[in-house]
């Protein structure tokens, strides 16, 4: 009898030792995926999920979703993700935004550089300074004159506290000694929208403006970025009138700390191999986008670099949230 249960016993422990490895190694993924995007649908972090999210359910046949949990300057969706299970299943659409986060926020309920592991940058983009073609504002020199005489009187909207283009405004407010009144939105298509319909005076767009821009009822004055955009040519950079004016928005995935590493892998060799698909070289280039090839171990460390960079900048606005 004791011969018997030994046996039995001996068994069961090779099927756990030839089950472990096989339930380790499942391919993935094994069901639906979520992009948890931190923003409201139709802006241009929304335009690259969706598109992106369309080529890797075919990469890998199943479907995978983009979820929008906006709010609270995209702690939200971080919030949510950095509690979600480590299977790779589940993935945040971070953002320059979470790098910002902790230089805003007095307390967060998660450490943005511990709390997720990097997968992969997908796109680089400028925002663009933007006004109604009838406000009479053709130059950034335009801007700065009246925000030196206006002051206060002039506003400018943004995606919401703490956004980016909300950081954009306070840091031009900076440069110029000027103190234009943010009113803040709670994404970019609202924040266009009051523009467009002449509640604010200026705005600080990312690139689902272009077509607002291209077909005239946005007119834009300048990019942030370092040099001028292909996309729009005869646009200056903000820097060839104010020096120093430089700011990009940064649009990756990224999963819960502690997926496994071949899941992290899988995932930003997929990502790689999508983005170089024709379609989406072709609609990152209409829409002012770059691809950054990074490593997941580079992206951390880049990561750690943008953190740095937002805290100063922030602390040298005088931007706080709470």
């Amino acid at each position: 009898m004791i011969r018997a249960i030994f046996k039995a016993a001996a068994a069961l422990s090779v099927l756990c030792a030839m089950s472990g490895p096989a339930l380790a190694q499942a391919p993935f993924p094994s069901r639906s995926v979520t992009i948890v995007n931190p923003y409201p649908a139709g802006g241009g972090a929304d335009i690259v999920a969706r598109a992106v999210a369309k080529e890797l359910s075919q990469e890998w046949g199943q479907p995978v979703i983009v979820e929008n949990r906006p709010g609270a300057g995209t702690t939200i969706a971080a919030a949510y993700v950095a509690r979600a299970a480590a299977d790779g299943h589940t993935l945040l659409l971070s953002t320059t935004q979470h790098a910002i986060a902790p230089a805003i926020f007095k307390s967060l309920p998660y450490d943005y550089l511990s709390a997720f592991a990097p997968i992969a940058i997908l796109s680089d983009s400028p925002f663009f300074l933007v006004v109604r073609p009838e406000r009479g504002l053709n130059s950034v020199d335009d801007v700065v004159r009246e925000l030196r005489q206006k002051g206060g009187a002039m506003n400018f909207s943004s995606s919401g506290p703490g956004s980016l283009p909300h950081l954009a405004g306070a840091f031009l407010n900076q440069l110029t000694a000027a103190n234009a009144t943010h009113i803040p939105f709670s994404g970019t298509a609202p924040a266009l929208a009051a523009l467009l319909g002449g509640q604010v005076d200026f705005l600080f767009a990312d690139t689902s403006a272009l077509p607002n821009i291209q077909a005239g009822k946005a007119k834009a004055l300048a990019t942030t970025s370092a040099g001028r955009s292909p996309v729009l040519p005869a646009v200056p950079a903000v820097r060839e009138s104010i020096a120093g004016f430089e700011m990009t928005v940064w649009t990756a995935l990224e999963a819960p700390a502690g997926t496994p590493p071949a899941v992290i892998n899988r995932i930003h060799e997929s990502v790689y191999r999508v983005l170089a698909l024709p379609s989406m070289v072709r609609m990152f280039a209409e829409n002012s986008r770059q691809v950054v090839q990074l490593k997941p171990a580079q992206f951390q460390a880049f990561k750690q670099a943008e953190v740095q960079k937002y805290a100063k900048l922030a602390r040298d606005a005088g931007l706080k949230v709470e």
